[in-house]
């Protein structure tokens, strides 16, 4: 979970915490990593998130973050994986 700074119209996010379990943080790393080889939507959130080298390991860390999102949203509503979500803004 991300640490949050807030001070008058500022809001900053930190690095993420250590919370919670370990081996489900670890799992989740490795299965960021394999989906960059077979995903497509998974390196293309990749790329954008990583800017180049240097921000390669932050960018699987947010990776696995988004997926265990969406996983949790696929249980919740009990839908299937859908590779390129749909913008909620657009049919609005």
């Amino acid at each position: 979970m991300p640490k949050q700074f807030q001070s008058g119209e500022d809001d900053r996010r930190g690095g993420i915490t250590k919370r919670g379990p370990a081996v489900l943080r670890k799992l989740l790393v490795q299965c960021a990593w394999c989906m960059l080889r077979y995903n497509r939507w998974a390196r293309a959130v990749f790329d954008r998130l990583s800017r180049g080298k240097a921000r390669r390991k932050r960018a699987v860390v947010a990776l696995a973050r988004t997926v265990l999102v969406r996983c949790w949203a696929m249980l919740r509503d009990n839908q299937p994986w859908r590779p390129d979500p749909e913008p909620a803004a657009a049919t609005a």
